[in-house]
């Protein structure tokens, strides 16, 4: 299989769960003309698929995008210090959107999955003490929204609707549940 994604936390989730696979990472302009949220993210990773797919036509090849979304604006991986702090202020104490979209697809196999996983993430009332210590661990600045929540940043989080691994960059509980559906054995994921 191949990942194209750049993605530590999405290679970690894929190796944990014991898939193999190489890393090839498109090289597109992440845009796209969709208006709907949801289409945009699955777009990109569409685009993101097709561009190492067409070159590798008997391969499995998995594309995801994960973003941010707070009362219909994308939070993507902060800029600098500023602006991370403001994406963390204007998280405090709201509910916001994880959206995770990604597209599996052989084509000699004519196999392909689209799926878009939508969770919910509702953060405390973040003092700017607490926010500026969480900047000082540098971990929210390679983060879309600014943090991550399987590091220190859970620390902000008081609960979630939804899943978890798709919150951290890929729903690996989904991504199985499909491969099933389309007569792969979990159990031979490393074959895959």
């Amino acid at each position: 299989m191949i990942l194209a994604s750049n993605s530590q936390r999405r290679q970690e989730i894929l190796k944990d769960a014991g898939f193999n696979f190489k890393v090839i990472t498109s090289n597109i302009e992440e845009i796209s003309d969709k208006k709907n949220i949801t289409e945009r993210i699955l777009d990109i990773a569409e685009k993101k698929l097709e561009q190492i797919a067409k070159n590798n036509i008997n391969e499995f090849v998995l594309a995801a995008d994960t973003v941010v979304e707070l009362d219909g604006k994308i939070l993507g991986k902060p800029k600098n210090r500023e602006e991370a702090f403001r994406f963390l202020k204007s998280l405090s104490g709201k509910v916001h959107r994880v959206i995770t979209a990604y597209v599996f697809k052989n084509i000699s196999k004519n196999i392909l999955i689209r799926e878009v996983v939508v969770s919910e993430v509702k953060f405390f009332d973040l003092d700017d003490d607490t926010i500026n210590w969480y900047l000082d661990t540098d971990e929210p600045f390679d983060k879309a929204g600014a943090y991550g929540i399987q590091g220190y940043g859970r620390i902000l989080v008081e609960k979630i609707n939804g899943d978890y691994y798709s919150i951290m960059g890929f729903p690996i509980s989904n991504f199985l549940e499909n491969l099933r559906k389309i007569g792969y054995k979990i159990s031979l994921i490393d074959k895959i």
